[in-house]
């Protein structure tokens, strides 16, 4: 069957990542069979491969290959060929699978062995093929698209496998495996995709539809506008800061040490959720001993428990309120003069009197 050249609609995703808090997924390229900018197709185009009506995710064609009555070994490979990627960026691909009877249902055979499978292969600029994940069938298993058991794994070089734990209908069992996730480390900049698809026996066939490649974005959970910690009237120490945007931010813990390396909580300061205004927080650590001193750092905590740390800040307090520099708040012009003819000026600091000789 032909398929039909459109345009496809990118757009953007908010979730969850397993590197920190947020991510925004940008989809790059995608082929859903028959809609697609990302152009995959059959390598050898067997016989027993093509696009069928059947069933499918969107509709109304799915890719599929199904086994013969000869018990041969029927095999092709479903190409995507290289797409310029950001070197910079992580990337993932998707796609959804299922594994069904539709050629011969009446086949004994019927259903997904262990030697049944779809290996997906990766290729990293203009470099050979490594088989990274796989599906395979266990003793006549089937599942359909509405399984919501998820293969994922993160391109390592090493070949990872998933597959049923019994055979007969796995779809509403957890482990018919009709989500594909490849997540592809930042590095390379063009990423090719082979699925290599194989099964031996009559009603026993892949069905494959959506295969699509993400562009993966980091967002700091939070944007931090500035952070300081100043001394108060040599007697305790002020946390300010103030952020610019928050995602799904609970709160901070205030964290201490007194060696720069070693840092204990001291404190928790709740935060905002979510907002993208200038926000203003403001901690006040009254346990400090003059002499000393003390290194701060927030440690951003999200909703989720995932967290941030930011650099640190230090402060310490004098001595004593002798050592600090001399601050005139009031000058007293007695007029008088010493027995030498010297003008005696007193000076007010705070509640005490210093008298200065003027030569």
């Amino acid at each position: 069957m032909n398929k039909i050249l459109t345009i496809t609609i990118i757009f953007t995703l908010l979730t969850s990542n397993v590197l920190k808090a947020q991510t925004t997924e940008t989809l790059i390229a995608s082929d859903y069979v028959e809609a697609y900018d990302w152009i995959g197709a059959w390598w050898f185009n067997e016989p027993t491969t093509g696009y069928f009506s059947d069933i499918s995710v969107t509709p109304t064609l799915s890719a599929a290959i199904f086994g013969t009555g000869n018990n041969t070994v029927e095999q092709d490979f479903y190409v995507l060929p290289a797409v310029t990627v950001d070197p910079t960026k992580d990337h993932i691909f998707r796609m959804r699978l299922a594994a069904q009877t539709i050629s011969f249902p009446g086949a004994s055979t019927a259903g997904l062995d262990g030697s049944d499978y779809i290996t997906v292969q990766l290729s990293q600029d203009g470099g050979s093929y490594i088989s990274e994940l796989r599906v395979a069938g266990f003793s006549n298993a089937t599942w359909d698209y509405s399984s919501t058991a998820v293969a994922s794994k993160v391109a390592d070089g090493i070949l990872t496998q998933f597959r049923p734990s019994s055979g007969g209908d796995r779809t509403a069992l957890g482990d018919g495996y009709s989500y594909i996730e490849l997540v592809i480390p930042a590095g390379p900049s063009t990423i090719a995709i082979d699925i290599q698809a194989r099964a031996n026996r009559p009603g026993e066939d892949w069905w494959m539809d959506n295969f699509e490649l993400f562009e993966v974005s980091s967002l700091l959970p939070i944007e931090l506008a500035s952070f300081n910690v100043t001394p108060v009237d040599n007697t305790y120490a002020r946390l300010e800061w103030v952020t610019a945007s928050e995602i799904n931010n609970d709160g901070f813990e205030v964290l201490r040490s007194d060696d720069g390396e070693y840092f204990r909580y001291i404190g928790w300061v709740q935060g905002n959720g979510n907002q993208n205004t200038l926000y203003k927080y403001t901690y006040e650590d009254y346990t400090i001993k003059r002499g000393v001193t003390y290194y701060y750092r927030l440690k951003q905590v999200d909703y989720d428990g995932q967290y941030e740390l930011f650099n640190i800040k230090s402060v310490r307090l004098l001595e004593t309120n002798e050592d600090r520099p001399l601050i005139i708040k009031r000058i007293n012009m007695l007029g008088q003069y010493d027995e030498n003819g010297n003008i005696i000026i007193e000076i007010y600091r705070d509640r005490v009197v210093k008298k200065m000789i003027i030569k």
